[in-house]
């Protein structure tokens, strides 16, 4: 399968390949969804596609066309995304005319980053929202003839982050679009969009990634053990990009710690439950936090399902020993109940509650739902 650099979204390539196949390629395209599915890596396929010297419905990846675009280096792409205003920038300047050194080399990296992963998201300090200035850098490339043969394509990644008057800018140049110019706009927040450059787009919804297309990337590409890509790819909840950012991350380690929170639950271990939250309260480390609940969460779902008898939708299936153990441990039919109660826990976290408290809240209403049998086993 071609553009195999876009992890699954089988049916946008599916609805792109018969556009391609048409011959009638629209001016603009919308591409939206939630973030880290894939969007502006199927946005620079589509530009290499449009430009592949051979003319498919597919890139060949063999011509310079298709190699300058994979180095995001071809003369008829350009990529736009927020950029940081420059010192003394005027509205005459160019968008990149009054940066320092410094940030422009961060934005070379970050370019060359792009183009080594696409489903990297491109951030440059400072940057709030896409200039006036790089809009109208487009306008005025797009009225120059083309550097090859084929179509330019102009990438606007982060698009919710288009400034009012940017977004009128650009609205302009949608509304009277050039023959033989495709606009491709990635958005996680299309209704920060104005209605009517929505309306001027050829919509295409992308979809979360299953985790069975996560954790076959992470392993494929990274060498992580089947285990920790499991957990990596439920963690992410269906967006490659954060299930990158959990690479840094010792998963198995805090799987290890969610089961031990478990073992103190099953046995009333209160004092144990109270250094912990302490100890949580004390870091103040909330994505960690919410880290461990999703952990809790995965093995009271994995319990659960092992209750009901559907061992082989394990995630953790490398320690369905300890599973079974929980299981005997625990009152079965409120596992649910307990997954569904560290979710409500999860939502509170970034909402100024007091962490310590909302820590020994959980884990005392755990207890509650779990220890239902007269003699708890321990886990």
């Amino acid at each position: 399968m071609s553009w195999d650099k876009v992890i699954g979204q089988h049916r946008v390539k599916s609805l792109l390949r018969q556009i391609l196949s048409s011959g009638k390629i629209p001016s603009a395209f919308l591409f939206e969804g939630p973030e880290g599915v894939g969007k502006d890596a199927m946005a620079i396929e589509l530009a290499k596609t449009l430009n592949c010297e051979k003319r498919g419905v597919e890139p060949c990846e063999e011509c310079t066309s298709c190699r300058q675009a994979n180095a995001l280096q071809h003369p008829n792409v350009r990529i736009v995304f927020p950029l940081p205003r420059g010192e003394s920038e005027t509205k005459e300047d160019g968008p990149l005319d009054k940066l320092d050194e410094k940030t422009m080399k961060k934005i070379r990296e970050e370019i060359s980053l792009k183009a080594q992963d696409p489903y990297h998201r491109i951030s440059i300090p400072k940057a709030q929202v896409i200039k006036i200035s790089s809009i109208r850098e487009v306008i005025r490339e797009d009225s120059l003839s083309l550097y090859q043969h084929g179509y330019r394509v102009v990438i606007v990644m982060q698009a919710e982050e288009v400034g009012t008057e940017s977004a009128n800018a650009l609205l302009k140049v949608l509304e009277e679009p050039n023959p033989g110019t495709v606009f491709i706009l990635t958005t996680s927040k299309r209704s920060a969009l104005l209605p009517t450059i929505v309306s001027r787009c050829q919509s295409l919804r992308f979809d979360l990634l299953s985790e069975d297309e996560i954790a076959s990337e992470l392993m494929s590409k990274h060498g992580i053990v089947s285990a920790d890509a499991k957990l990596k790819a439920r963690l992410a909840g269906g967006s490659y990009s954060k299930a990158v950012e959990l690479l840094e991350t010792d998963t198995l380690e805090i799987r290890d710690e969610a089961l031990d929170l478990l073992r103190d639950i099953a046995v009333n271990n209160y004092s144990q439950i109270a250094s912990r939250a302490m100890k949580a309260l004390e870091s103040k480390d909330l994505a960690k936090t919410e880290t461990l609940f999703k952990m809790l969460q995965i093995w009271l779902r994995d319990a659960a399902v092992m209750h009901f008898g559907s061992a082989e939708e394990v995630i953790n299936q490398d320690r369905v020993d300890v599973l079974g153990k929980m299981v005997q441990s625990f009152d079965g039919v409120h596992l649910v109940e307990a997954a569904n109660s560290v979710d409500g826990a999860i939502s509170q976290l970034y909402s100024n509650v007091n962490l310590g408290l909302l820590y020994v809240n959980l884990l005392l209403n755990l207890s509650g739902l779990l220890n239902k049998k007269e003699e708890a086993q321990n886990v």
